[in-house]
C-alpha cells in the first residue's frame, strides 16, 4: 500500500523544510511495511508537481501535516487532488487541525457537501495513523479510530484520543531518508533534534496550553526519551551526513535536571558536536550554564518576548521578572555562550511605549543577536481566541500565511501596523544602533541580489561560521 506525505511550507516564517511530527509518522509507516513518499511544496507553482507524480507513485492515501498557516495552502492541494483523483483518501494531521478541529468545515467545497479531506488527526498521531493504514489496507471502515476526526452530519466529530505516549523510545527515530533531510541542512547549517515533548507552562499565546487542554490536563508536562535513545539518534545522524552544527530545538531543553545531567556528560563524551538550545530564563542558574558549556553548547536562544513586565506576565502569562531575564544574560555571557533573544511586539493591549521597552531591555542584555515577531492569533490557543472572540482579527489578513509573524492580523489603524512592520524590519538598527556590523548585516539582507547570494552560499558558510544561515541568529 502507497502513502504519499505532503509538507507545504509555503511563504513559511521558517526556512526549515524538516517536520519532526511529519517524519514521525513517516518511520513508523515505514516500519510496518507500508511505501511512503515524501513531497515538499514550497510555492503554489509546485503544486503541478504532486499531480503528477500522483499517478507515477499511485498513492492510496495522500497525508498532509499542517500549522495554521499553511491550512489554506493544504486545502488548495487537496481540492486539486480530489477533484482529479476523487478516490484517494486524503487526511491532515499536525497542531492546527488538533487545536482547531472545525478546520475540516473549511475544506467543503461552496457548490456541494464534499470535503476534500475525508479525516483529520488530533493528538499524538503515531498509532492510531497505523491502526488507520490497516483499516484502509483490508477494506474496513476506519471512521472509529481514535484520534480521528471527520464529518458527520454537517459536523466535525472527533473520536477520543488516546493517552499520550509515555515512553517515547518505543517509537523509531524521524526519518530522514524519505524524508530529504540534506535539504534541512542546506537550509539551516545544522542538524535539528527533538528529545521531549511537551512544556509545563501555560504562554497564553503558545500551543502547549491548548495542547494540555485538549487532553483534559491544565499543563503539557514534558516526557523524556532516554540519555541513550537520544545519543544514538544523534551518532546514527552524525554517521550519514555532513554535520558540523546541532541544534536541539525541544520547548525548553532539559527541564528535568536528572536527565540534562546525563545528557551533557553522555554528550560532552560521544558526540562533541557544537549545539544550541532553547531556554527559559527563570530555569538556569550557574551550574546549568557550566554543565552546558562543558558539554560543547555555543549559544543559547531565550523567549524574552516583551520588555514591559505587564505586557509579559499579565498578558502573556509569562511569569518572569525583569532581574532573572538580565540575570539569565549575564550568566551567558560570563561562560562566553552566544546568546540569542526572541521578542514578541503588537501583543493586544500593548503601546508604541512598551514596545519601546522591549527594545530598551534589549540593549541592557546586550545579545549576540536579537529578533522580533508580530503577534499572530493562533487559534486555540488563549490569546489568539480571545482576539476572535472580541472580533480583533482582520479574517482576510489571517488566511494569508505571508502574514504570519511579520504584519499584524489584528484590526489596528493602518499607521500603527505600518509602524510594527517597520520595527519588525529594521530590529537590529533599534537594539544595535551604533553596532556597525549589525547594522551592515541588516542592509545586506534587504538587497535582494546579495541576499540570494548568501543563500547559495549559506551550506558552505554556516559549516564555517556557524551563523549566517541559522534561523535563530535571524529572527
Amino acid at each position: 500500500m502507497n502513502v504519499l506525505f505532503i509538507y507545504t511550507n509555503i511563504k513559511g516564517f521558517h526556512e526549515d523544510t524538516y517536520s519532526f511530527g511529519l517524519a514521525s509518522i513517516v518511520s513508523i509507516a515505514k516500519e510496518n511495511n507500508y511505501n511512503t513518499k515524501v513531497i515538499l511544496v514550497k510555492t503554489q507553482d509546485e503544486y503541478q508537481n504532486v499531480l503528477d507524480e500522483i499517478p507515477l507513485f499511485k498513492p492510496d492515501l495522500v497525508a498532509f501535516t499542517s500549522v495554521s498557516s499553511q491550512f489554506i495552502y493544504v486545502k488548495e492541494l487537496a481540492s486539486l487532488i480530489k477533484s482529479r483523483f476523487p478516490s484517494i483518501i486524503t487526511v491532515c494531521g499536525g497542531i492546527h487541525p488538533t487545536l482547531f478541529p472545525d478546520c475540516l468545515l473549511e475544506t467543503i467545497a461552496p457548490d456541494c457537501r464534499q470535503a476534500s479531506l475525508d479525516g483529520i488527526f488530533a493528538g499524538e498521531g503515531e498509532y492510531s495513523f497505523i491502526e488507520f493504514l490497516e483499516k484502509l489496507k483490508n477494506g474496513e471502515t476506519y471512521f472509529d479510530i481514535d484520534n480521528f476526526g471527520y464529518l458527520k452530519d454537517g459536523t466535525v466529530k472527533i473520536n477520543r484520543l488516546k493517552p499520550l505516549i509515555q515512553d517515547l523510545d518505543e517509537l523509531p527515530f524521524p526519518d530522514r531518508e524519505t524524508y530529504p533531510f540534506i535539504d534541512t541542512l542546506k537550509a539551516t547549517g545544522y542538524a535539528p533534534f527533538i528529545f521531549s515533548r511537551g512544556c509545563p507552562y501555560n504562554c497564553t499565546y503558545c500551543s502547549n496550553h491548548a495542547i494540555a487542554k485538549v487532553y483534559g490536563k491544565t499543563s503539557n508536562t514534558p516526557r523524556y526519551r532516554s540519555v541513550e535513545n537520544c545519543i544514538r539518534e544523534i551518532q546514527e545522524v552524525i554517521n550519514n551526513f555532513p554535520v558540523k552544527r546541532i541544534g536541539i530545538v525541544d520547548d525548553i531543553f532539559g527541564l528535568n535536571k536528572d536527565w540534562r545531567k546525563q545528557f551533557c556528560e553522555e554528550y560532552a563524551k560521544k558526540v562533541k558536536v557544537p549545539f544550541f538550545c532553547l531556554l527559559r530564563v527563570n530555569v538556569v542558574d550557574e551550574e546549568f550554564i557550566s554543565m552546558l558549556k562543558d558539554a560543547g553548547c555555543y549559544r543559547i536562544s531565550f523567549g524574552v518576548e516583551s520588555g514591559n513586565e505587564y505586557i509579559r506576565n499579565k498578558v502573556m502569562n509569562r511569569n518572569i521578572s525583569t532581574g532573572q531575564t538580565i540575570n539569565a544574560f549575564a550568566l551567558a555571557k560570563k561562560y562566553k555562550l552566544e546568546t540569542n533573544s526572541i521578542n514578541i511586539i503588537g501583543i493586544p493591549g500593548e503601546t508604541e511605549e512598551m514596545i519601546w521597552d522591549t527594545i530598551r531591555l534589549n540593549r541592557k542584555l546586550k545579545p549576540t543577536s536579537s529578533g522580533v515577531n508580530i503577534f499572530y492569533p493562533y487559534k486555540g490557543t488563549k490569546l489568539g481566541d480571545k482576539c476572535f472572540e472580541q472580533g480583533m482579527v482582520n479574517q482576510e489578513k489571517f488566511k494569508s500565511s505571508s502574514s504570519e509573524r511579520r504584519e499584524s492580523v489584528l484590526n489596528y489603524p493602518d499607521k500603527y501596523k505600518r509602524r510594527l512592520e517597520r520595527y519588525q524590519k529594521y530590529w537590529d538598527f533599534y537594539v544595535y544602533p551604533y553596532n556597525i556590523k549589525k547594522v551592515l548585516m541588516l542592509i545586506l539582507r534587504q538587497v535582494t541580489f546579495l541576499k540570494k547570494i548568501r543563500q547559495r552560499m549559506s551550506f558552505k558558510l554556516s559549516f564555517r561560521q556557524g551563523f549566517i544561515s541559522d534561523p535563530l541568529r535571524k529572527l
